[in-house]
């Protein structure tokens, strides 16, 4: 029982209480006796009607309003239609961002419009680590068919992201631990980016380019940021699935 369904229990013992003082004080034929009857009547008919009102609100919004605990539980905070509508947040968390992780097919958007900032969050010290599949997996050819792609263009797009890392990284002259990339040889994990306590998914679908596909945002201390970044973790951890490249 939750804490607001024992709280209408008690209102409503209340309510009904007052109604029993109610009948049991018009016994008294005094003028007084009479008026705290009146009174202790409305107030207990009053509450149980609130009571009863609150009852059937609730039974009509039950769907809804699981739906929020749901929504509370994972820590959705948004769902974009595409995640070029999703950039316009990620590129303000950017801005002052600890640490980045991306699993991507290249993210040749982002390198382009942001990669002065990543330079220079990285010259701030942000630790970015980046997984991306296998170049030359089978399952890269096939999304290429999927998103009706030329065919190298995600081959080429992940070079062009290994290649810009490697420039910064030495441009800057980063340690190793602060900008890190591993190969990952399972299946395309889905979209990730996760920028402190911000994290943003979303699928690979076929026949649709990565920026006009949904996105979802979810925000730390909720299940979806929690799962999704413990799921990220395993990957870059189990060297059986993904190594590092070096830059």
């Amino acid at each position: 029982m939750s804490k607001k369904e024992l709280s209408q229990i008690i209102i409503l013992l209340i309510g009904i209480l007052l109604i029993v003082l109610s009948f049991i004080i018009k016994r008294n034929t005094d003028d007084n006796s009479i008026t705290v009857n009146t009174v202790l009547l409305s107030i207990g008919c009053s509450i149980i009607s609130v009571v009863i009102i609150n009852y059937f609100d609730y039974l009509i919004t039950l769907t809804e309003r699981k739906t929020i605990i749901n929504v509370n539980k994972w820590g959705l905070t948004t769902i974009y239609e595409t995640r070029q509508k999703m950039n316009d947040d990620t590129n303000k968390l950017l801005e002052l961002a600890k640490e980045l992780d991306l699993s991507v097919m290249g993210a040749k958007g982002l390198i382009n419009y942001r990669g002065k900032i990543l330079k220079e969050r990285l010259k701030q010290g942000m630790i970015m680590r980046i997984l991306i599949p296998v170049k030359d997996s089978a399952f890269i050819k096939q999304r290429e068919i999927d998103e009706e792609a030329t065919s190298g263009d995600i081959t080429k797009s992940i070079n062009d992201l290994c290649y810009w890392l490697s420039s910064v990284k030495k441009e800057l002259n980063l340690s190793e631990n602060s900008l890190m990339v591993k190969q990952y040889k399972s299946l395309p994990l889905e979209s990730m980016m996760r920028i402190d306590k911000d994290m943003f998914v979303g699928p690979f679908m076929v026949k649709k380019l990565s920026q006009l596909t949904m996105a979802y945002h979810y925000h730390q201390g909720g299940k979806g940021y929690d799962d999704y970044k413990e799921y990220f973790n395993s990957i870059w951890d189990d060297n059986t699935i993904s190594d590092f490249i070096n830059l």
